[in-house]
């Protein structure tokens, strides 16, 4: 909502949560718990931090607090979800969807 903006000087409002793209979808048989789990268990965040979590055939979409974002795609670059290593990256902007 935005209730829970937070503005940023004279500039736009920033929203509480960035997006997290993992290459990896239900055709790797990836699911969202298990995403939850690798974020929650092995890398220590807590179910507050992680938002909406969506699985597609070939990619997941895991929303994240923007304060863990960053570090949060690290540790899942260099962790594993499921037993399997993963890629994942922030979505930045418009620019990545070209």
């Amino acid at each position: 909502p935005v209730a829970d903006l937070t503005p940023t000087g004279s500039g736009p409002l920033v929203p509480p949560m960035v997006t997290i793209q993992i290459i990896g979808g239900r055709k790797e048989k990836i699911r969202a718990g298990d995403v939850l789990g690798a974020l929650t268990g092995e890398m220590g965040y807590t179910r507050e931090q992680i938002g909406k979590i969506n699985v597609n055939d070939f990619s997941t979409y895991v929303a994240v607090d923007r304060a863990i974002g960053a570090q949060a795609a690290q540790r899942l670059n260099q962790g594993r979800v499921k037993g399997k290593t993963v890629k994942a990256r922030l979505v930045t902007g418009e620019q990545d969807f070209e």
